[in-house]
């Protein structure tokens, strides 16, 4: 197996934003601020030439210098950008959730209307898993989308809270249909099924304690 090595270093320093990053392979692509949303021009990146060797996550800001390395360019010396910078990337995890969680609120609510205000807290419950899950399919499938376009992806941490937060039969169907997404993730997998245990346990819980008045 061949390894890449820097042949020659720019001097002028760049930035972008990260758009995709596979922590559990190491490696990602970032976007620079020039490209205009041209994914043709995304630079590689590797966890090695991150300080710490810590993963990045899409939405990030960063700064780097290129590298012409044996399989063309690749960026080194990356840095996270902090402050105002900081705050703007992680607005992309707050964008996806409060999306998530509002289209979640509007169909629960057009639910309740649909059923003229039910007022047992197992059919509340229900119709917000129903709702939840939902929302969760369509960012799943919208993070499939962008995958697909090498844009910037939905945060695997907002997929996986929002499954937490009840849409776990969206995120299962939004893994599955129409087309596989994320199944070959064992990591990421391996979280959303210890999700779904925690959920059932949960539920098996409050059903036993619900029977035992």
């Amino acid at each position: 197996m061949t390894r890449e090595f820097p042949l020659k270093i720019s001097s002028a320093q760049q930035r972008g934003v990260v758009v995709k990053f596979d922590a559990e392979r190491g490696f990602g692509f970032i976007r620079p601020d020039e490209a205009a949303g041209a994914a043709d021009r995304d630079v590689f990146v590797h966890v090695r030439n991150v300080p710490g060797r810590r993963a990045l996550h899409p939405g990030q800001r960063v700064a780097y210098h290129l590298a012409r390395t044996d399989r063309g360019l690749a960026a080194v010396n990356v840095q996270v950008e902090t402050g105002l910078l900081s705050g703007l990337a992680r607005s992309l995890y707050a964008r996806f959730i409060l999306i998530g969680l509002g289209s979640a609120l509007l169909l629960l609510f057009g639910l309740a209307a649909a059923l003229d205000r039910p007022t047992s807290l197992a059919l509340w419950l229900a119709m917000w898993v129903v709702a939840m899950s939902a929302a969760t399919y369509g960012i799943y499938r919208y993070d499939k989308a962008m995958a697909e376009a090498r844009k910037a992806r939905v945060p695997e941490a907002v997929l996986h809270l929002l499954s937490a937060l009840g849409g776990s039969p969206g995120a299962f169907a939004g893994m599955r249909w129409p087309t596989r997404h994320k199944t070959g993730k064992p990591l990421f997998q391996a979280i959303f099924w210890l999700i779904v245990a925690v959920q059932l346990g949960a539920a098996i819980f409050w059903i036993v304690s619900e029977s035992s008045f």
